[in-house]
């Protein structure tokens, strides 16, 4: 028997479980101490006691050290920490529906939506009738509807923004864009100068 092995027993050979009990209890201390190499080499052995105490029903899945907690406690820390558990269950809890930061949240996402519908309400007055009845419709049925007149794809919801923001009148001739105002002084100097070279 190797010197490991025999501080498991007593003088009779027989399992000594109060030194089981020692070396158990001083087991997270020691952790903490080891390298990170060594505790790569011990975590197989740590893993197997840990599946057989499962299998036997010693250990839950629950974290151990919550069980643990309550023990090394003073009877009187347990009775403040159960006063306090008590007075936090007692507390009325603020619902986040009524807290400022929800408020806040709504109102700027309204805000957004709004700005958002009168910008495509905008947008599509040019592409629809003059009767269209926008009340009532949102801005993805509008952006389809205004869409539905110039081509004759069916968009998905996920598509419409794109495919909206890309639409113009197919009549806008934007070839003489600019060519029609006149001549300002220094552009008259300057043909003039070129004139006379």
């Amino acid at each position: 028997m190797t010197k490991k092995e025999k501080a498991f027993f007593d003088a009779e050979g027989q399992v000594n479980l109060e030194q089981v009990v020692e070396i158990a209890t001083a087991l997270p201390e020691a952790i903490k101490k080891v390298p990170v190499d060594q505790l790569v080499k011990l975590m197989p052995a740590m893993q197997e006691i840990m599946a057989y105490a499962k299998e036997q029903g010693a250990v839950t899945d629950e974290d151990p050290a919550e069980g643990m907690e309550d023990e090394e406690l003073t009877d009187e820390e347990a009775a403040a920490k159960k006063e306090a558990e008590v007075a936090e269950e007692d507390k009325p809890k603020e619902q986040f529906a009524d807290s400022k930061a929800f408020k806040d949240a709504v109102a700027s996402a309204v805000k957004g939506e709004v700005k958002r519908y009168a910008e495509v309400v905008t947008k599509a007055r040019n592409f629809l009738d003059a009767d269209y009845d926008f009340s009532g419709k949102s801005a993805n049925r509008v952006m389809a509807d205004a869409l539905s007149t110039q081509s004759t794809d069916k968009f998905e919801d996920s598509e419409l923004p794109v495919a909206f923001k890309l639409l113009r009148k197919p009549n806008t001739d934007y070839s003489h864009f600019g060519d029609a105002k006149a001549d300002t002084g220094l552009e008259s100097r300057i043909t003039k100068t070129l004139e006379e070279i």
